[in-house]
């Protein structure tokens, strides 16, 4: 896994979304119930921002169209089959601090 970055577990509070930058795919981060987890940014459907969006508990709506997608699952709640999900990233406390990881970045180990 490839670091995506760190930041404050206190700038999540509240139920804000904090944008993480990290090209092309940009994550947005945000506790749901004390736990944190991290999905793509950018909507599926037509690129904008969620970060940008509307938090509804454990969800967030994008601010183009409304379409809705579950924080911890990245699953399109709204409306269904128009289109996929939002690519998860790994997300983990440690301290003070949530760290963000990309699970699909491979490693390049170099010899010994």
């Amino acid at each position: 896994m490839k670091l995506v970055g760190r930041l404050a577990r206190a700038c999540l509070e509240g139920g804000r979304l904090v944008r993480l930058t990290y090209p092309p795919f940009h994550v947005l981060v945000a506790l749901v119930d004390g736990l944190p987890y991290a999905i793509e940014d950018a909507c599926n459907h037509a690129g904008a921002s969620l970060s940008e969006g509307e938090r509804d508990g454990g969800c967030v709506s994008c601010p183009m169209h409304g379409y809705v997608f579950e924080l911890a699952t990245g699953r399109l709640v709204l409306p269904r089959g128009l289109c996929g999900d939002q690519r998860c990233f790994v997300a983990r406390i440690d301290g003070d601090e949530v760290v963000v990881s990309d699970p699909g970045a491979a490693l390049t180990l170099i010899g010994p």
